[in-house]
């Protein structure tokens, strides 16, 4: 195996091509390896791009242990430092990364680009800390100390830096809205109105395909109520500069948290389903699923053809789309214990899909769930996303179990159960009557909604979403999963079921023709489900027995 200076980033960047995060993630852990054992410190040939791909793709965990070995080996210059303090901050220590960030900056060893870089950030670490502060005193100063450092940064190089500008006009808002008293600034409406015009200044100047230069048009036109032209500019980000799954997220993040804007008034209600249905579009992508997303009202006003014209024939087709899997997860329950822990995930499916004899509407999990992990007659199971106006989810209780197979391989894992009660205004997912061709022109790829780690809302888990292979009981593909979604539904591109999900591993054998293994999840096909009811006719026990 080569170690050149190259060999490590090309290996990371083409794992990353693939959205095969296991495999950036093993490149990282043998390079850290390589930098622990080597005579000599890396060159910064070397590891800068191996820091810069892993940024990229949002592999923080890895880029601190990179980082970690890199200063063991006295490595310390400030862009191994800068890289850290991104990483500290996207894992959650703002206050930690702040300290970091603040040494490089006034340190004339530093070059000028990394102290302007680390302003950036610094400012980030303010940002964060006001968000997560409750302390009204203490989040007040936060709120203060980012705008002076995003000021600061933007006002050095505002050619270059207005996304430090368009965060001082989100946090010049936040002070207004929170009535938070700014020296220096004592009309902050009037502020904002200035900076908002020096900023959309800079950004219509910028090539159509700098998606920053989008993104921070749009936050520009929420800021001053210009909502028609926010949603055109979102309109141009995804058109014109096609923006990966990092932006979008970012964008997203930004709109959602510090604007606080949501999809039951304008213009979250026009920007934020373009955004996410945009995001699920995307290899890599991932988008958690509010209440109000899901509320039949909402669904069906995002269904209106009138919408058509807002967003134009192309991202109403996406609009669409994103529109159907939410629907799918008004279907999809957390599976909890009496006391509201999280075990698993269920789904609601047509008797008829899979035998004439069974009731109308059975939930199907995993076998590994109920029975084995908990009895039928004490699991509980919480609707989460099938109302959004009820304030606390609707929860139902098994009265029979219709269906079980072993969790022990070569059974099917496979649990159908019937419950007390339906969710209001819930259809139960579409069942495919076929698998993806391996061999087509688009990739076939899989989507799976659940409850990873015990969440309360659905999440959509789309990123690394290929398919691999399948047999005739069997499916595997690369969508990441966590513990909690066991039992989750897997769909096809059309929103069809294809598979329950019900195992992963990093050295599964093979479905794709090859020999060996490889990292993959793995469902159960629907297929192999009905065969084996047909096979033996269901006799319905009561729970418990």
């Amino acid at each position: 195996m080569t170690t050149s200076s190259t060999s490590w980033a090309v290996r990371i960047h083409r794992a990353a091509a693939e959205f095969d995060w296991a495999g950036v993630d093993a490149v990282a852990t043998e390079y850290e390896a390589h930098l622990r054992a080597a005579a000599r410190p890396a060159s910064d040939d070397e590891f800068a791009p191996v820091l810069q791909l892993l940024r990229s793709n949002r592999r923080y965990t890895a880029m601190t242990r990179v980082v970690d070995a890199l200063l063991s080996q006295g490595v310390s210059d400030a862009l191994v430092r800068r890289h850290y303090g991104q990483a500290l901050i996207e894992q959650g220590y703002p206050a930690a990364a702040r300290i970091t960030l603040a040494a490089l900056i006034g340190d004339e060893s530093v070059p000028p680009a990394e102290q302007v870089e680390a302003r950036g950030l610094l400012g980030r670490c303010g940002k964060e800390l006001f968000l997560g502060t409750t302390d009204p005193v203490r989040r007040a100063d936060y709120l203060r100390s980012a705008l002076g450092t995003y000021l600061e940064a933007y006002h050095e190089q505002p050619g270059e830096r207005f996304w430090s500008g368009i965060n001082a006009v989100a946090l010049l808002a936040r002070a207004v809205d929170e009535q938070v008293p700014l020296e220096g600034h004592p009309d902050a409406r009037a502020a904002l109105r200035e900076l908002v015009t020096d900023v959309l200044d800079v950004v219509r100047d910028r090539p159509d395909d700098d998606g920053w230069a989008q993104a921070t048009a749009v936050e520009a036109h929420v800021a001053v109520g210009e909502h028609a032209q926010a949603v055109e500019r979102l309109e141009a980000l995804i058109t014109m500069a096609r923006p990966d799954a990092f932006a979008l997220n970012s964008l997203l993040r930004q709109l959602t948290v510090v604007w606080r804007l949501d999809t039951e008034s304008a213009p979250g209600s026009s920007l934020l389903p373009l955004l996410r249905s945009e995001l699920l579009r995307k290899s890599g992508g991932f988008v958690s699923v509010t209440p109000q997303d899901v509320g039949a009202e909402r669904l069906e006003r995002l269904s209106s053809p009138g919408l058509e014209k807002v967003f134009g024939s192309d991202r109403y087709v996406t609009l669409s789309w994103y529109v159907k899997g939410l629907t799918r997860c008004r279907a999809v329950a957390r599976l909890e214990t009496p006391d509201e822990e999280g075990l698993g995930t269920g789904f609601l499916v047509r008797g008829a899909d899979f035998h004439t004899r069974l009731p109308a509407v059975l939930l199907m999990t995993n076998g590994h769930v109920v029975p084995e992990a908990i009895d039928a007659d004490q699991v509980v199971v919480a609707f989460h996303a099938a109302d959004a106006g009820h304030s606390d989810p609707q929860r139902f209780r098994v009265v029979r179990q219709w269906f079980y197979d072993s969790s022990q391989a070569p059974h099917l894992d496979t649990t159908l159960l019937e419950l007390d009660g339906l969710p209001v205004a819930t259809e139960p997912v579409p069942v495919s009557t076929r698998l993806p061709a391996l061999g087509a022109d688009v990739t076939p790829r899989a989507y799976v909604i659940g409850h990873p780690m015990g969440l309360e809302q659905p999440q959509f888990s789309l990123q690394d979403n290929r398919i691999l292979g399948y047999s005739d009981h069997l499916i595997h593909y690369r969508s990441p999963t966590d513990p909690g979604s066991s039992g989750s539904p897997v769909f096809d591109r059309h929103w069809n079921l294809i598979g329950l999900h019900h195992s992963g591993s990093s050295s599964m054998a093979r479905l794709d023709g090859q020999p060996g293994v490889y990292a993959a999840n793995e469902g159960i096909r629907v297929s192999a489900v009905r065969t084996a009811l047909h096979e033996r006719w269901p006799a319905g026990s009561p729970t418990g027995g």
